[in-house]
């Protein structure tokens, strides 16, 4: 089993850093995990794993990536941060999600965007020093099934506006 983490466009040190601990890995590999992919941004310097031979864990980190939707079908759970975009794929693929707030940014607009997610029980909301306590803990499972998206209403609306 695989797990596919993206911190998105940027970089979000916190993230990368909590899925580089050994509290981490093992709370991976105690849910039968085997491989660790990690999209890291500009916080590609900051991926340094440790050991995983012992724990049966491969890891690859790369900074960005044309087919993050290919990473996303490959794994079995999606750890991302909580852009839109990046909670968007996860949740249109029915893969397990836990979405991570970075908490240094401005408004923390994402942080709303999470818990309203995670209230609906669509997501696993967690802050990066629980990442391992979360997995560990198999908050993923369980998660309802994200509606798939309708696009007759704005065929509708432009049909409407346009005749």
């Amino acid at each position: 089993m695989s797990v596919y983490v993206t911190v998105g466009s940027t970089g979000f040190d916190e993230l990368v850093e909590a899925v580089c601990t050994r509290e981490f890995m093992q709370a991976l590999a105690s849910q039968g995990f085997q491989r660790l992919m990690v999209q890291c941004g500009s916080s590609l310097d900051l991926f340094a794993p440790p050991a995983t031979q012992s724990l049966g864990i491969s890891t690859e980190s790369f900074d960005y990536t044309s087919w993050p939707q290919r990473l996303i079908e490959q794994a079995d759970l999606v750890i991302c941060h909580a852009g839109t975009g990046s909670i968007l794929e996860a949740l249109h693929s029915g893969k397990p999600t836990i979405v991570v707030v970075n908490p240094s940014l401005m408004d923390n607009h994402q942080s709303e965007i999470a818990e309203q997610l995670a209230a609906e029980g669509f997501v696993v909301q967690a802050k990066p020093d629980l990442l391992a306590e979360t997995v560990l803990q198999g908050k993923y499972t369980g998660l309802r099934p994200y509606p798939a998206a309708d696009p007759r209403p704005i065929g509708e609306i432009i049909d409407q506006e346009t005749l």
